[in-house]
């Protein structure tokens, strides 16, 4: 299990301001363009980096992770001090519990098979149970549970799965046409879900999190859009201008802009592109 605070070079117990200035730090160290020889080690770096900060710097999927963390390292230290004939056991009943949950998943039956996902992890940990299956087996159960977690609007957990997804597609390479489907749900569980309860500093953090998808220009526009919107509602018109001139330059005729500009034009005598 990746380590993300060694991954950000930083401790258990950093504030969210110290993760940002971390990241900020050794994105810009192991951009790719800087290191021309190594540029697939730096562009898996950087991934990992991304990957890293996303989890960190929001507070409610850091408590999961730090959870996960804990429950690993027991697991861990459980499995290494069982015996053989228990362990044997131990993951027969494993397997049988994540093929139940699979059959629940495919038969749609979403409500049984969270309650049941939900129990196995709490036995284990999130991903201890998973290694049983095989990489492609392993992507399509953490999609379908990704998916079946947003149809119950859990959309937390929806959207951890989903990047765990995402990310071991990058990493391995199977199921790769999932990718445009997977960032296309992310960005709308970030800009469309978890904004609508979300404060517009917090919506901005979910909006930050989409542009890292590396969407289309549409897409892209939207949430320069909802970024604006965000700093209007904060009442930081110069950085609503800013995102608004980003989404005009990308999609000139955006829906809702002509709102924005009228109320923008309220407080600031700028030409809006």
């Amino acid at each position: 299990m990746v380590n993300y605070y060694d991954v950000l070079e930083l401790h258990q117990t950093v504030s969210i301001e110290e993760i940002k200035q971390s990241f900020r730090t050794l994105i810009k160290k192991y951009h790719p363009d800087l290191h021309v020889i190594n540029k697939r080690w730096a562009e898996s770096k950087t991934k990992v980096i991304i990957q890293a900060y996303k989890t960190l710097s929001d507070s409610t999927s850091r408590e999961q992770y730090d959870r996960l963390c804990k429950n690993h390292k027991q697991t861990k230290n459980t499995h290494e001090s069982s015996g053989t004939a228990e362990t044997n056991k131990t993951s027969s009943d494993v397997q049988a519990r994540i093929r139940i949950i699979f059959t629940h998943l495919l038969d749609g039956q979403t409500q049984r098979a969270t309650e049941k996902y939900q129990s196995l992890i709490r036995d284990h940990t999130t991903d201890a149970p998973l290694l049983h299956l095989s990489h492609k087996d392993h992507i399509d159960f953490k999609f379908l549970l990704a998916e079946a977690y947003e149809k119950s609007r859990d959309y937390v957990s929806a959207f951890l799965l989903y990047e765990a997804t995402l990310e071991r597609i990058q990493k391995n390479g199977h199921r790769s046409h999932l990718s445009k489907e997977i960032k296309e749900r992310l960005r709308t569980i970030y800009c469309r879900k978890l904004v609508k309860n979300a404060t517009h500093r917090k919506a901005l953090d979910y909006c930050e999190k989409a542009l890292m998808l590396d969407l289309p220009k549409q897409e892209t526009a939207f949430i320069y859009k909802k970024m604006a919107e965000c700093y209007i509602g904060l009442e930081e018109y110069e950085n609503a201008l800013k995102y608004l001139n980003k989404a005009l330059l990308l999609k000139p005729n955006i829906q809702g802009i002509l709102k924005l500009k009228a109320k923008l034009s309220e407080y600031t005598s700028k030409t809006v592109i």
